[in-house]
């Protein structure tokens, strides 16, 4: 026969898992579900049609939510593409300062973007590339 304070911890066992389990339905980081996201918008990542301002916003959400599913062994590397594509976004074209700090931006973001490539190629059978680089990466 089950007493009252164990009904009552049994119930809080039951609802702590069921949270836990809702909870769970948030997208996790997965390899699987990060490459599979990668290959239905391949040409999203890779050739975006950016032909207003308006249309940079909707990109950089798209990267985002990929990287919310990026597997731990690229995921920083993701996190510097988002933040190297969110400074591109940010250049002035007449203003020298917001120029350069693009250009150390993509610079800095080389060798995520070459690691990048090389996971997608080795894990998923994907490229993103070709990667162009200044300082040769491999």
């Amino acid at each position: 026969m089950l007493t009252l304070p164990l009904v009552r911890h049994v119930a809080l066992a039951v609802a702590v898992t069921a949270m836990a389990v809702a909870c769970g339905r948030d997208e996790a980081p997965s390899a699987e579900r990060f490459c599979g996201e990668i290959e239905v918008n391949l040409d999203a990542l890779t050739r975006p049609d950016l032909a207003f301002a308006d249309d940079i916003d909707p990109l950089l959400d798209l990267y985002r939510d990929i990287g919310e599913l990026a597997p731990l062994a690229i995921e920083a590397e993701w996190d510097q593409l988002i933040v190297n594509y969110e400074t591109a976004s940010t250049v002035v074209p007449d203003d020298p300062e917001s120029v350069q700090r693009a250009v150390t931006e993509a610079f800095r973001s080389e060798q995520s973007a070459a690691t990048v490539n090389q996971w997608l190629q080795d894990t998923c059978a994907l490229s993103m590339g070709p990667i162009a680089t200044i300082v040769p990466q491999g």
